[in-house]
């Protein structure tokens, strides 16, 4: 049933005589995609893209050569256009009388022909060759489309009929390490698209373009056409736009059959650079001799197979089967994402280490949401289009730009070194500006940063695989800026990524926060089990039987903060606890042993924050590593604080977050709990006020409560560790989100129990 609807489509693009073709000014956007008048018609309609205003009438028709249309047509083409500019092309006909010939004539992208037209006899297969020079070839990243004019005409030379298609000069090459397109490698990014909108069998013109432009906008350059068969103006578009297709058979069928629709569909589009069996069909290899059969570019055709126990594969077996393997490795399908949360957990470790082997040549994510229906988990939302975490990790961890630091130190001296990782776009061809911004204290209301200087530097001329530099020059010292801000546009001017480069390390930013007013000595009241000390009028409780910080009162609010622990471990005791008074500074020093240690001094000085300084081992500490705090969830409505936001994160899920402040409630945000990066100062809101607590150490991450769980849909690969001993907690590692068909969650933590880790943390409850 899948054959009518696209071998009819497929067939006869032709009009009657007297035809005006429109120009094609920008041959990515979507002018003179459709070949159906009737069908541009109709979506004019519906999208206001001004490259659809702009397409023209195909045909004015007379009564006398509409007529003759069913008499005698071209029925199709076959087309294999070289990027060398060879071209060879055969055309089928029906009814063909004697004396009739074909005028064939080749417009640019700019619709201007290209050469003089030739003339070959009619037949039933006319074959058509030509040599062009000076053609731009088609890539996904420059989708350069000609058009051809095929003119039927009779022994007088009257016109009969005239037929267009649109093509790409593009040549495909497989070789043992990969596939080849113009003679470069490709690196496939990609998607497999199981239908349009998420998982609806019937779509439309608008559901392909907003799947198209959203693989664009995530750097994707492929998509696997897997499961479901498409209407082959889904092709046009990926002709147009821009992205190489893995056009697939369909699960059931006679798959001989299928072949000859699969090919005839996509047979012209450039986009199309493989075949595929699927692997329903993977063992069938009879099937490339039908593949060949019909397509005279004899397309690469890929068998599909499972490698292993999918049960049971993790990422380290999956890494190695890639770096040690011997043949050409392209996973098709990867994350799938069920019950995870997260799309992109994972891919930038999978992708970093498949990437060491000359043998990867890219990967597609599996689908486009997770398959049990939690619209988060895709990063995307198809109703009311907000992106989430896994958006915007796959965007970058796929941008094709790298650079070799992710900070600014104060020595940089105004060169920024930029790796092209695009397979067929200079740097020349993208706009390059870039912000010195200082983000606001805690204090403030505002989240905005300030904007001290903006400007643009000159787009390197740096080609694919090369490494160039981008140069900066400022007028006002960048040492006083929080961050350089990086954005980056394409020669459409669409985002390929914006970085932030932070300049200001944590401790930088604690010398900014306000002056404490100095009101008087410290007070002491000490007993046998409890200590407290009041300091600038704020009353400080620590419970010497365990050692811990348990209440703070400031004026009449009584806050139950309770800490720190090591996070999930109870393998440590009390050993110590002394309070130490010198010069009005007020020193307590409590020492924890067992097979983990942990070493926690807090400093008492008036006109000075509190600063709790730790030192910590942990034996056996699982996948995350740090010290926790207990504090009444239901009393904190809400935080803001100052570091990647504004998602939160998972140990295989770090990409993707943008420095700044950022601002939360804790009210229905599945965001708002779990793990949060690059943590500078958080300012906890709650029902009796606000305090803040500033780190001095880079690479903290902060836990900010469990995250959501996804009510009965929970399984192992969704159920994350967090500490059960704490639920605000400022981390060195942190446990990984879960993803089929992983059996485990994460692997373990690497830190050995002799790994001495620690930081500085400096409270403020003034607020």
């Amino acid at each position: 049933m899948i054959a009518h609807g696209i071998l009819t489509q497929a067939f006869a693009q032709g009009t009657a005589p007297n035809q005006h073709l429109g120009t094609e000014r920008e041959h990515s956007s979507l002018r003179g995609l459709y070949s159906s008048n009737d069908r541009a018609n109709d979506i004019r309609a519906k999208l206001p893209l001004p490259g659809l205003l702009e397409q023209k009438e195909l045909a004015s028709r007379n009564t006398a050569a509409h007529n003759r249309v069913f008499d005698s047509y071209i029925e199709r083409v076959s087309i294999d256009a070289k990027a060398s500019g060879d071209f060879s092309m055969q055309v089928f006909s029906d009814n063909i009388k004697p004396g009739q010939t074909i005028e064939f004539q080749v417009l640019d992208p700019n619709g201007k022909p290209l050469g003089e037209p030739s003339h070959v006899t009619a037949a039933e297969k006319a074959d058509i060759k030509k040599q062009f020079s000076m053609i731009r070839t088609w890539n996904p990243e420059n989708p350069h489309l000609y058009q051809i004019v095929l003119t039927l005409k009779d022994a007088s030379q009257q016109v009969l009929y005239t037929f267009t298609k649109k093509f790409g000069f593009r040549s495909v090459e497989s070789k043992p390490d990969g596939i080849y397109v113009n003679g470069i490698k490709v690196i496939f990014k990609g998607m497999n698209r199981k239908s349009a909108e998420l998982g609806n069998a019937r779509s439309s013109e608008e559901a392909y373009l907003a799947d198209i432009n959203t693989m664009k906008d995530l750097n994707m350059n492929a998509v696997r056409l897997s499961y479901y068969p498409v209407d082959p103006h889904y092709f046009d578009l990926c002709d147009s736009i821009g992205l190489f297709v893995i056009s697939e058979l369909a699960s059931g069928g006679k798959p001989k059959e299928m072949v000859k629709e699969i090919v005839f569909s996509g047979l012209n589009h450039p986009s199309v650079v493989c075949w595929s069996t699927g692997p329903e069909h993977a063992g069938n290899k009879e099937l490339d001799k039908e593949f060949a059969a019909y397509d005279v570019q004899n397309r690469y055709v890929i068998h599909p197979v499972i490698k292993g126990d999918n049960k049971k594969s993790d990422f380290n077996s999956v890494a190695n089967s890639i770096i040690y393997g011997t043949e050409a490795y392209i996973p098709v399908e990867i994350g799938n994402g069920i019950f995870s949360g997260g799309r992109a957990a994972g891919l930038d470790e999978f992708w970093t280490e498949a990437s060491k082997s000359s043998k990867f040549s890219g990967t597609f994510l599996a689908s486009y949401r997770d398959e049990n229906g939690i619209e988060s988990a895709s990063g995307y939302d198809i109703k009311s289009k907000d992106k989430w975490a896994s958006y915007y990790a796959i965007k970058e961890i796929w941008a094709p730009l790298a650079f070799d630091i992710s900070s600014l130190s104060p020595s940089f001296n105004g060169v920024l070194n930029v790796e092209n990782k695009f397979l067929y776009t200079n740097l020349t061809r993208l706009k390059f500006s870039w912000k010195l911004v200082l983000f606001p204290k805690a204090t403030q209301k505002t989240l905005e940063p300030l904007v001290i200087e903006e400007g643009k530097t000159e787009s390197p001329y740096t080609g694919p695989g090369e490494k160039g530099q981008l140069k900066f020059t400022f007028t006002q010292p960048f040492i006083h800026a929080s961050a350089l801000v990086l954005n980056v546009l394409d020669n459409k001017d669409k985002e390929v990524y914006t970085w932030t480069f932070p300049i200001m390390k944590p401790d930088d930013v604690v010398k900014t926060s306000p002056e404490v007013a100095s009101i008087s000595t410290i007070m002491r009241t000490e007993e046998k089990d409890f200590l407290s000390l009041v300091c600038d009028g704020i009353n400080y409780i620590f419970d010497k039987k365990n050692g811990n910080m348990t209440k703070v009162y400031v004026g009449k609010r009584d806050l139950p903060f309770n800490g720190p622990f090591l996070a999930g471990l109870s393998n440590y005791a009390l050993a110590d606890f002394k309070h130490l008074v010198k010069d009005n500074t007020h020193i307590v020093e409590v020492i924890y042993k067992g097979e983990s240690t942990l070493n926690v001094k807090w400093t008492f000085h008036t006109g000075e924050l509190p600063r709790m300084d730790y030192t910590y081992s942990m034996k056996s500490p699982g996948e995350f590593v740090g010290i926790t705090f207990k504090y009444p969830e239901d009393k904190i409505t809400g935080m803001k604080w100052f570091g990647r936001g504004p998602y939160q994160v998972w140990k295989n899920r770090v990409k993707g977050q943008q420095l700044g402040v950022w601002e939360k409630s804790n009210k229905g945000n599945a965001e708002y709990k779990g793990w949060h990066a690059d943590l500078y100062w958080v300012q906890f809101q709650t029902n009796m006020g606000n305090f803040t607590f500033y780190t001095d150490r880079p690479n903290i991450f902060l836990q900010m409560f469990s995250p959501v769980k996804q009510g009965t849909l929970l399984n192992e690969f969704s159920a994350a560790p967090f500490p059960d001993n704490g639920n605000i907690g400022f981390m060195h590692q942190i446990s990984g989100l879960g993803t089929k068909p992983a059996e485990t969650v994460a692997n373990k933590s690497l830190k050995s129990a002799n790994e001495q880790l620690g930081g500085t943390i400096y409270l403020d409850f003034r607020w």
